[in-house]
């Protein structure tokens, strides 16, 4: 604990803060009792275990006092003639099976069955409200037992009681839960708490529902690989696990063919991290050992960011394919529409090769990094997730680029043969190659067409904000009127091979244009009223 601005914090594990709150709050000093039980010696805190001891010295002994009650009254009932107290916590059930007494008043009495009883009861009961729950016992000690000799020391101890606390999940972890399962997001509750606890905290998050399984450490110990198997789809509970215990349950569910996101933080739980296809460990809290492991590192230790890192991985998924889309199937009929011209003996191909340039750096480029970074559709947190092994041309993204460029190369070749006839017809008054120049304009303007229609992949354009994405709009205005300086700006015109058209022949062009946006919008139509998802 340390004082700042008035104010105590608690700085380090926040049980043990927790804890130090509590005797602070029934009149015992932390300072106080550090210079009369100093502390010499540990077991630290082990998953198997699941409990840790101090072995303290007993400040009269070493300062050569000859009465306890020089330091303390209330202490002078722990011992006779030991110099050292061994205060052990940790889990209430495996505490109390290492306890063959109980403290009552200012002594220490053999414990009973009953008794026995009385305690798992409370700490049921306890359990039940959603409170961790810790089990405190000791024992007096001649000498300070050597290290590894835990199995041996943390016997006969004598009990003192239980502590229970709220470890309450934050605010916004109910709704990222709500979301995850939206998402088609299975959570999993993972813990070493009592199953009680777990299963509280549980279905209040929404993760189970009340009479939904709770499978412990102990049983999923006695189950084969192929018993678990058949589990883990069910289970969304383990309570009183191990690290090991982790392990198994991330690669059963692997094994079931799911995609595993594990979280963790202490040393034990690296080889499950690392065995999870998206291993995250706490930043906070995390060991070094388990974000080396991990393939993520959550920096401010809240499930919701995860939540949250999914939906904004969707999106930029999302938006990497709507970009390929774009871009390949623009380029698509550009190429049909150049591979045309020849072979209907229109007399060369229609675009310069700087021309070709510009459409692939300006007309192409700008739109498509707009799409980029178009913010997310309504639902992209309420569709079940996509395969990750999938290929990026999955779900029929392959299929709309040939579909769009065919489409894209018939619209403009049609265009291509009325404007060369028409350049060509007897009396024109224009430059007999306008045709060309008609050509470069419908596919630049058909390709903004094509960028608005395609910010999203089922909602209309009508029914979306222009707005929401103004890269999108200011690349599409900006391409535009570049596109017109070329034709109308005598230098620009001159330097790029174009020709100045006519305001009906413009007319036509951004008519002609105007049919890609048309059909991209149809087909939103038409999967709508066929109740499919466009891709």
């Amino acid at each position: 604990m340390q004082q700042q601005q008035g104010k105590w914090a608690i700085l380090g594990d926040p049980t043990e803060g927790a804890l130090v709150t509590l005797a602070g709050k029934a009149g015992i000093e932390q300072d106080q009792w550090y210079s009369k039980l100093p502390r010499v010696s540990e077991f630290p805190f082990s998953s198997e275990r699941k409990r840790m001891s101090v072995i303290c010295q007993i400040e009269a002994v070493a300062t050569g006092e000859s009465s306890l009650t020089a330091i303390d009254p209330a202490i002078t009932g722990f011992v006779e003639s030991e110099q050292y107290l061994m205060f052990t916590k940790g889990s209430p059930e495996l505490t109390l099976e290492r306890c063959t007494k109980i403290h009552l008043g200012d002594k220490a009495v053999p414990i009973n069955a009953e008794q026995r009883g009385q305690i798992l009861a409370a700490n049921d009961q306890m359990a039940s409200q959603g409170l961790r729950v810790l089990g405190f016992a000791y024992k007096p000690l001649i000498e300070v037992p050597g290290d590894g000799s835990e199995d041996t020391s943390e016997v006969d101890l004598v009990w003192l009681g239980l502590v229970g606390m709220l470890d309450a999940p934050r605010p916004e972890v109910r709704a990222a839960v709500q979301e995850c399962r939206q998402a088609g997001i299975r959570p999993v509750m993972i813990t070493g708490d009592h199953q009680l606890t777990a299963q509280a905290i549980a279905i209040d998050l929404g993760i189970a529902q009340k009479g939904d399984r709770v499978l412990t450490g102990k049983e999923l110990q006695l189950l084969s690989d192929q018993e678990l198997d058949t589990q883990v789809d069910l289970v969304s509970i383990y309570a009183r696990v191990s690290p090991e215990h982790k392990l198994r349950i991330v690669q059963a569910l692997q094994r079931r063919g799911r995609f595993v996101a594990m979280t963790g933080d202490g040393v034990n739980d690296a080889p499950a991290l690392k065995q999870a296809d998206i291993g995250i460990a706490m930043g906070i809290t995390g060991t070094d050992v388990s974000k080396e492991a991990s393939d993520m590192i959550l920096l401010d230790d809240n499930f919701a960011t995860i939540v949250a890192a999914t939906k904004e991985g969707r999106v930029v998924y999302t938006n990497i394919r709507r970009f390929i889309k774009y871009i390949l199937g623009s380029n698509i009929g550009e190429v049909l529409t150049i591979a045309a011209a020849p072979l209907l003996g229109l007399g060369g191909v229609p675009l310069t090769p700087l021309q070709i340039l510009w459409m692939n750096l300006v007309t192409d480029g700008l739109p498509a990094l707009a799409l980029a970074v178009e913010p997310p559709e309504p639902d992209v947190m309420q569709r079940p997730p996509f395969s990750p092994r999938e290929s990026i041309f999955a779900r029929g993204l392959g299929a709309y680029m040939i579909r769009i460029g065919i489409v894209f190369a018939i619209i403009t070749i049609i265009l291509m043969e009325w404007a060369y006839q028409h350049s060509h017809a007897p009396g024109y008054q224009g430059h007999e190659d306008t045709w060309k120049t008609m050509v470069f304009t419908s596919l630049c303007l058909a390709q903004m067409g094509h960028a608005i229609a395609i910010r999203s992949n089922n909602r209309l354009t009508i029914e979306m904000n222009p707005f929401s994405n103004i890269f999108v709009l200011g690349s599409v205005i900006v391409t535009t009127i570049l596109q017109l300086m070329l034709i109308y700006v005598p230098p620009l015109g001159s330097f790029f091979g174009t020709h100045t058209l006519s305001l009906s022949e413009l007319g036509i062009c951004i008519a002609f244009s105007a049919l890609m946006f048309v059909w991209i919008e149809g087909e939103k139509l038409f999967f709508r009223f066929r109740g499919k998802k466009n891709v």
